[in-house]
C-alpha cells in the first residue's frame, strides 16, 4: 500500500509539473546558426558569447545570420541610505544595456534598453562578506540581462 501511494504521488507530481509548462533551462531555441556581437565591455560580451557558444551558435566577426551591436553597457553603484551617524546603510546597484539588432533586410532595428536594479544593505563590520554579496548581485544582474537579451534576439525577425 505504501509503495503504491508513493508511485501515485510521484505520477501526480510529474503531471502537475509538466502541465504548468515547467522546463529546465537548456540550450537556447534559436532559428539561426551564427551571430556577430560588436561593442560593449569585454566582460559583458565575453559572458554573452559564452552563452551562445554553449548553445552551439557560431560566433563570427562578420557575415553572421544575426548581428548585434551593444551600444552601451554600464554599471553604477550609489549610496541609497545613510544612518543618523552618516554611515552607509544601503547601496543601489544599476546595470543597463543598450543594444540593437540588424534585421533580415540589413537594416538596424530600434535600440533596446534593458535595466536591472538591486538594493543591498551594507555593514561596516562585515566588509568582506558584503563585497562578495555585491559581486554575486552583479553577476546575477548580468545573467538576468543576458537571458532577456537572448530571448529578444531569438524572437527578432
Amino acid at each position: 500500500m505504501n509503495i503504491a501511494f508513493k508511485k501515485i504521488f510521484i505520477l501526480i507530481l510529474t503531471l502537475l509539473i509538466t502541465s504548468c509548462g515547467f522546463q529546465l533551462r537548456g540550450s537556447l531555441d534559436n532559428s539561426f546558426n551564427s551571430i556577430q556581437i560588436d561593442g560593449g565591455s569585454a566582460g559583458f560580451t565575453k559572458v554573452l558569447k559564452k552563452k551562445y557558444k554553449q548553445s552551439g551558435i557560431e560566433i563570427r566577426d562578420s557575415s553572421a545570420d544575426k548581428m548585434i551591436e551593444i551600444i552601451k553597457d554600464e554599471f553604477n553603484k550609489r549610496i541609497l541610505t545613510l544612518s543618523s551617524t552618516g554611515t552607509i546603510r544601503e547601496y543601489e546597484l544599476n546595470y543597463s544595456v543598450l543594444y540593437r539588432i540588424k534585421n533580415s533586410l540589413g537594416e538596424w532595428g530600434p535600440s533596446i534598453k534593458i535595466k536591472s536594479r538591486r538594493i543591498y544593505s551594507y555593514d561596516d563590520q562585515n566588509i568582506v562578506a558584503k563585497q562578495e554579496e555585491e559581486k554575486d548581485l552583479i553577476k546575477g544582474m548580468k545573467e538576468q540581462i543576458i537571458r532577456t537579451m537572448t530571448s529578444q534576439i531569438s524572437s527578432a525577425k
